[in-house]
């Protein structure tokens, strides 16, 4: 009865930390990181310059989260390169910038659709200042509803050459400069569709998945070296890249505006390595990790099925 006794109360425990495990991995890690970024902000004024360097480069800036991420940096007094394909628009937002937050701005005009040529220029711009963050943000998303075999060649390269190829010679190229200086992060910009299959989607999930595995493995890596790295995993965020697939959602569909989110990310950085950047969608990971990628994959494959020819008529 003892030896039952101790098996029972011993199987008892590893239950219970296999589920703190899963609870932790699941959702906790990213919304501790969430309600401690948020309390410390409150607290006190988180000093990015100091802590990290004075420039922060945020690629695909000119809309969406990525002029966000600038703008919020900006208010925390960090100057900002801005990188991005459409020049009057760089032009304008980094006028904007310095007028309400009194920062120097740069800005960049780099299409990251082309082939391996437009990292030599970005090199040689940002060897000329000091660079405490990069914020991988560019990205490209083909139409919603898609099949692969659908998807054209042209978006095909532009999501490899953006999602995976963008964000990882980025890094290469400041890297080495934080390490010098031992301080520094680098803040890779995925999404909520690495968490399971979306058909219809299928090659921007799957570039998705390669970011966070870098960033998430890159994180170790740097553990000690005194630069940092973190992964934002995004689930619904209304942007000029989604506004097609985010219209019509069922109210129970919880879309953030684009400023509140960023807003709320940039509170985790240097809190965690890992965070989906809003309370909210930390609930949404929750549902996610109840039900199973196969299930979570079934559901978004029947949705995105039947808006299909809503989402086509408008593509």
């Amino acid at each position: 009865v003892v030896d039952l006794t101790i098996q029972s109360s011993m199987f008892w425990w590893i239950g219970v930390y296999a589920v703190f495990l899963w609870c932790y991995n699941g959702f906790l890690e990213s919304l501790l990181g969430i309600i401690w970024g948020s309390l410390k902000n409150l607290l006190q004024r988180e000093r990015f310059p100091e802590r990290y360097g004075k420039w922060a480069v945020v690629t695909g800036s000119s809309d969406g989260i990525g002029r966000q991420y600038a703008e919020q940096l900006a208010r925390k007094g960090m100057n900002i390169m801005l990188v991005s394909r459409t020049e009057h628009k760089l032009i304008a937002v980094a006028a904007e910038i310095e007028r309400k937050y009194g920062v120097q701005t740069k800005w960049l005009a780099v299409d990251f659709s082309k082939g391996p040529e437009i990292y030599k220029p970005l090199r040689e711009q940002l060897a000329s200042i000091e660079v405490g963050m990069l914020v991988n943000n560019v990205g490209h998303l083909p139409p919603p509803s898609q099949t692969f075999e659908e998807n054209s060649d042209q978006d095909i390269n532009s999501v490899i050459r953006l999602n995976v190829v963008a964000t990882t010679m980025m890094t290469r190229i400041v890297l080495p400069g934080m390490l010098r200086r031992r301080k520094g992060i680098i803040i890779n910009v995925s999404s909520s569709s690495g968490y399971h299959p979306v058909p219809g989607m299928a090659i921007y999930a799957a570039s998705k998945v390669y970011t966070t595995s870098f960033g998430l493995g890159l994180a170790h890596e740097l553990r000690g070296t005194g630069v940092e790295c973190q992964t934002v995993t995004p689930f619904l965020v209304s942007t000029s890249m989604s506004q097609e697939f985010t219209k019509n959602l069922s109210p129970l569909t919880a879309v953030l505006d684009v400023k509140r989110y960023v807003k709320a990310a940039v509170c985790t950085i240097g809190k965690t390595a890992y965070t989906c950047g809003h309370w909210m969608n930390t609930v949404q990971l929750f549902y996610i990790n109840i039900i199973s990628p196969s299930l979570a994959a079934y559901i978004i494959g029947i949705t995105l099925k039947q808006r299909r020819p809503e989402l086509l008529k408008k593509k």
